[in-house]
């Protein structure tokens, strides 16, 4: 069983991959969207962070490619999140 929680706190804790929230039986679409917008943010974060020389340096590409691959599943479950742009670097969440 998910503990939606902490998938919902800290997803990459949770889950191996991106896709593996989709696979998640005992959640529902919506628990599955909150997911992936937490960790398209946190993914989001870690970019800025690394920009900003806040962080130590992450590979870019493949934050950057992870990054992809949640928005991409986050258009799978619901296709109107793309409607309104992002105001922000970090999503407007």
């Amino acid at each position: 069983m998910t503990d939606l929680d902490k998938a919902i706190t800290a997803p990459a804790t949770v889950f191996a991959q991106p896709e593996d929230v989709l696979k998640a039986a005992d959640l529902d679409q919506d628990q599955k969207c909150r997911v992936l917008r937490q960790w398209s943010y946190e993914l989001r974060e870690l970019m800025v962070a690394t920009d900003e020389n806040m962080e130590p340096q992450v590979d870019a590409g493949n934050t950057a490619d992870l990054l992809a691959r949640v928005e991409r599943l986050l258009l799978e479950l619901d296709p109107d999140s793309s409607d309104a742009p992002a105001p922000t670097r970090q999503g407007g969440v």
